[in-house]
């Protein structure tokens, strides 16, 4: 059998100019796209939100000069015994789909999730919130297969998502007349008899960074500035949130939408955008206005204009599978689930005992919020 020759490479993210340019490529052409395992994003995370502590697994060809897969990963306690390597794919970017190239062989994939896996003693390895509907998955799924290693799936979730093309315009058009949206436009008009209604989506440089600072006021203004959970909080968030969007900024991937009512903002946006797909990111409104439901409005009208850009590729809501503003706005799902892989005894029991102790704190969060009377 030949042997492969793919070379892993375990990087620091944003300290190697070379692997970074090779990086890039890949998150432009991989074969799903995923802002969340882009340079821009892990890089930020990593300076400001991770002290340093994700690593970077990048696949090269036997050339060394182009990247094949790619995957950022940091410790977790799952459980209650092990560390394990995981994807970073969590509260601030729930998408763990691998950034997978075309040219990636069975061999190079399996050698990448062996490197990750060699990250713990227990040779195990979780991939959360990985997309199961796309040519990614049935790759992954058929390389687990062929190379013999153990893997375990959770149940499947699935969150709101817009299609696009002639089935997303299907969809719009159809959503104008459900009468659950008999309600928002009705807000609609009350409003625009208070003044001037206007939507805008910013996408330059210079529109975007102004649209942040908008948007970085407007939530700390709220109940999360009040809670101590905006943006603005605490100072890493700020500084991550800020570079973020400068670098995402200057590579096109980034729109911020933006709804006025005359001059004042009464709901915005932002919303990270890779291949032509738009994530929703963050929102927020402005609560005074909150009877007139401005957060569904916005999302309406960032739908229309999402829709009428010729490179859209569709939008996930990155929202929670309930999540009842976005379900009603956007009737297709996007499927995901935690994977866990890895080989040998050891690994099977450290696979149980992480989704184990994962149960338990689950049930354990939901009788503390029953006890404070939380839902």
């Amino acid at each position: 059998m030949k042997q492969d020759s793919t070379t892993i490479k375990l990087l620091t993210p944003g300290k190697d100019k070379a692997a970074e340019h090779l990086w890039q490529q890949l998150s432009q052409h991989a074969l799903e796209p995923n802002p969340f395992f882009s340079s821009s994003f892990v890089s930020a995370f990593n300076a400001h939100k991770a002290n340093g502590s994700i690593k970077l697994l990048l696949a090269l060809d036997p050339s060394g000069t182009s990247a094949l897969a790619a995957m950022p990963v940091v410790m977790v306690r799952r459980g209650l015994l092990f560390k394990l390597p995981s994807t970073l794919a969590g509260d601030y970017g729930p998408l763990g789909t691998l950034l997978l190239s075309e040219e990636a062989t069975p061999a190079a994939l399996s050698k990448l999730l062996e490197t990750a896996c060699n990250l713990s003693w227990t040779k195990t390895l979780i991939l959360p919130f990985h997309g199961t509907d796309g040519p990614v998955y049935k790759y992954l799924e058929s390389t687990l297969k062929v190379h013999g290693w153990d893997y375990q799936v959770s149940p499947k979730e699935d969150r709101a998502f817009q299609l696009s093309g002639n089935e997303g315009h299907a969809n719009f058009d159809a959503l104008k007349k459900r009468s659950s949206w008999k309600g928002a436009f009705k807000n609609q008009r009350r409003l625009e008899k208070e003044g001037s209604l206007s939507f805008s989506m910013l996408e330059t440089s210079d529109d975007i960074q102004a649209g942040l600072e908008d948007f970085l006021k407007l939530e700390a203004a709220g109940w999360k500035g009040k809670q101590g959970t905006a943006l603005l909080s605490r100072a890493p968030d700020a500084a991550f949130t800020h570079e973020l969007v400068s670098k995402s900024g200057e590579a096109d991937n980034i729109r911020v939408g933006q709804l006025r009512l005359d001059d004042k903002l009464i709901a915005t946006n932002i919303l990270l955008r890779e291949q032509g797909r738009i994530f929703g990111w963050k929102t927020t409104f402005d609560e005074s206005f909150a009877k007139f439901s401005p957060g569904q409005l916005l999302i309406y009208f960032s739908t229309q204009k999402l829709l009428e850009d010729p490179e859209f590729s569709g939008a996930d809501s990155l929202s929670t599978p309930d999540n009842q503003m976005a379900n009603k706005a956007w009737t297709s799902r996007f499927t995901y689930a935690k994977l866990f892989i890895g080989k040998g005894p050891i690994a099977r029991f450290a696979m149980w005992e992480a989704q184990a102790g994962a149960r338990a704190k689950l049930a354990l969060k939901g009788k503390i919020k029953k006890l404070l009377g939380r839902k």
